[in-house]
């Protein structure tokens, strides 16, 4: 049998991860030795054959899907034949000529059955677990876009739709991830749902249309961005007002609604704060001066002295002290200045990280400490040169947590992970970089 991966549900995972190892059925070894293989999959959650458009994806790449096998109980075969993959896992942001070739035969059907359309800017409108995207959605109406609501139109009608369209609009997701269907060096604005946070498929599907692509920051979502009960906020910020050319002047009335209903809404399902925003202390220095709004509110005794906790990373550097926080894989100190690692804070809630430094052969390792603690020393001019970092039970199910150094003499370490040790051999460290990467199946 061909084996052709997990059917997922969700519309911007279906055209990434459920087309990913479709080349091969138009490859010639397919066509030569195993077009008469069974072509089996695994559900998860929900029936392919409820997913109406993406059934249709499937005859539009002429692929029947009375030739697809559900898997659903343990069976055994005599040979499982795998494709590789042609759209890599989230953190490799790479993809194939294969997967290219896959979506051009569906742009090329909607070339060859376009027909006009009213408008030629788009907005996808998500609008689930989302605050204030109303608001966001009615202002690129009044730059002429039209509202798409894709969960109400037939794949064919949004086919013709991207075909035809200039200007593309959407938050950050499955709505944004249409956008591989667009022409190439459309322009594309995408709005982030969770602060300096890129979902992991976009920047690949950009590259793959060469999209005039532009990312804007218009979120205040501060609570827990893996959690089931996930809410994003989006307000009117200094950087959508610059994107549309106008003049920042401070928050408006319906930005402080938006974030109030995040925060009673976040802290009444025990959500806990896990992104530092910058804005964040500016905004709510603003937002205490609405006293009646907050009493309209109802807000719980003491919200408004919460400070979300800094997720990410930060060192302490000889010569300069700390770093800001740097989200996951990016380097924390310049490489080419030789100033000597000497601290570190780590976290990357809502799961705990535990970490140590390695001092020299006289102290050892530090003590191990958790969630933004201080592992190593400041003021004292002492750097260290090793570093172990692992997750607790919980993420160690979803992750694996990879971190590696860079040395005086100019070289990175190897990638090691979920506490395995690194000694830099007496060589100074001048930047160390750390990632999660999920595991399969999670």
């Amino acid at each position: 049998m061909i084996y052709l991966g997990v059917s997922c549900q969700i519309w911007g995972h279906a055209i990434t991860d459920n087309l990913r190892r479709l080349w091969f059925l138009k490859s010639d070894a397919f066509k030569s030795e195993f077009k008469n293989c069974p072509l089996v999959y695994i559900e998860w959650t929900q029936k392919l054959e409820t997913q109406r458009n993406f059934r249709r994806l499937l005859e539009i790449l002429d692929i029947k899907f009375e030739d697809l096998r559900c898997i659903d109980r343990p069976t055994q075969f005599e040979k499982i034949i795998l494709p590789d993959e042609s759209f890599f896992e989230p953190h490799s942001r790479k993809f194939t000529a294969e997967y290219r070739e896959t979506i051009d035969r569906v742009r090329d059907f909607a070339l060859k059955n376009r027909t006009p359309t009213s408008n030629e800017k788009l907005y996808y409108f998500y609008g689930r677990r989302q605050i204030g995207e109303e608001r966001l959605a009615e202002s690129f109406r009044s730059r002429g876009y039209e509202i798409i609501r894709p969960e109400t139109l037939t794949l064919d009608e949004q086919l013709n739709l991207l075909i035809n369209a200039e200007s593309f609009a959407s938050t950050l997701g499955s709505c944004a991830h249409n956008s591989i269907f667009l022409r190439d060096n459309t322009e594309a604005i995408f709005l982030t749902r969770i602060p300096g946070y890129l979902t992991f498929h976009q920047p690949a599907l950009s590259q793959m249309r060469s999209l005039n692509a532009t990312y804007v920051d218009t979120s205040l979502s501060i609570f827990d961005r893996w959690g089931v009960f996930r809410l994003n906020c989006h307000i009117f910020t200094p950087q959508l007002k610059k994107f549309f050319g106008e003049k920042f002047d401070g928050y408006e009335e319906e930005d402080f609604r938006n974030f109030l209903q995040l925060v009673k809404s976040a802290l009444s399902k025990g959500m806990s704060a896990t992104r530092n925003v910058s804005i964040l202390p500016d905004f709510m220095e603003q937002l205490k001066r609405h006293e009646d709004l907050i009493a309209s509110y109802n807000m719980p005794f003491g919200w408004e002295t919460f400070q979300p906790p800094p997720t990410g990373y930060q060192t302490h550097i000889a010569g300069k002290g700390w770093s800001a926080w740097l989200d996951e894989n990016q380097i924390s100190n310049d490489i080419e200045q030789l100033r000597n690692i000497q601290a570190v804070r780590i976290n990357f809630p809502p799961h705990k990280v535990y970490y140590s430094v390695y001092f020299n052969d006289a102290e050892g390792w530090s003590e191990e400490v958790s969630n933004g603690q201080q592992a190593g020393t400041t003021g004292k001019s002492k750097a260290i040169y090793g570093i172990k970092i692992r997750l607790d039970e919980s993420g160690t199910k979803e992750f694996d947590i990879l971190y590696r150094v860079h040395t005086f003499d100019g070289n990175w370490t190897a990638w090691l992970k979920n506490g395995e040790v690194i000694y830099s051999y007496g060589v100074q460290i001048n930047a160390i970089q750390i990632k999660l990467e999920p595991k399969p199946n999670t």
